[in-house]
């Protein structure tokens, strides 16, 4: 199982909440597809942003290389 963390949580969480966000329909139909765990990104922590970046960028990386 991988772990997606979301930047912009806003579209993504529909209940804020530390222990148990409620997470949006779509994300998580999504995270039950690709067999991941949506975890939103910690507010106001801009080392979690660096984080996100590297991974997505790595992500990129390997699929353009797969092609």
């Amino acid at each position: 199982m991988s772990i997606q963390r979301l930047r912009r949580a806003k579209s993504g969480i529909t209940k804020a909440c530390f222990y148990e966000p409620g997470v949006n329909r779509a994300y998580a139909e999504m995270a039950v597809h690709y067999d991941t765990a949506i975890v939103p990104a910690r507010p106001r922590k801009p080392r979690d942003k660096a984080k996100v970046e590297v991974a997505v960028q790595v992500a990129t990386r390997w699929i353009i290389a797969k092609c």
